[in-house]
């Protein structure tokens, strides 16, 4: 894949592929029952797998905050962590609500576990093509029925904002 031109910075595309077995290794999930990939390319090098995870999550649009404040009224009266409980969860470093569960500066592993699922995000950057290539998973551990209704709400609401806070960082670090 070649990524040259203005565009590849003003509007990164964004690539469904699929998910690296680096990303299942380094979620730590002893099963994974749902795992994609989204991949994109910046101009820019030596981009730490931080910064990526940072620039996606620290400061998301108020649109994605209006989601996530509809998915936190729900799942709260269902006894489910809510973005706030997220947060408070993080004992240490945290890259937006997500703490950080291992950091190297080519890797990051951001996660949570809760009653109905624990999930990873993976962030992954490696140098190519005098810029750097960034890979985004998500890797997901269902518990039973309550995870799989859960998790078969918020797909389509995932799919949108992987590629928008993906796209969204590689175009404030280009």
């Amino acid at each position: 894949m070649e990524y040259k031109g203005p565009m590849a910075t003003l509007n990164p595309s964004i690539l469904l592929i699929p998910t690296p077995p680096q990303a299942e290794q380094s979620s730590g999930l002893p099963r994974i029952d749902f795992a994609d990939c989204y991949h994109g390319h910046v101009a820019r090098a030596g981009i730490t797998a931080m910064q990526v995870a940072r620039a996606a999550f620290d400061k998301p649009p108020g649109w994605v905050d209006g989601l996530m404040a509809v998915r936190d009224g729900v799942v709260g009266r269902l006894g489910l962590k809510t973005a706030r409980d997220a947060a408070a969860a993080a004992t240490g470093s945290k890259a937006g609500i997500f703490p950080i569960i291992s950091e190297m500066p080519n890797e990051v592993v951001l996660g949570l576990d809760d009653k109905h699922l624990d999930f990873r995000i993976w962030v992954s950057v490696q140098g190519m093509d005098g810029g750097t290539d960034v890979r985004m998973s998500t890797l997901v551990r269902l518990h039973g029925r309550p995870g799989r209704i859960y998790l078969a709400a918020v797909m389509p609401f995932h799919k949108l904002l992987s590629r928008h806070m993906l796209r969204r960082a590689l175009k404030s670090l280009g």
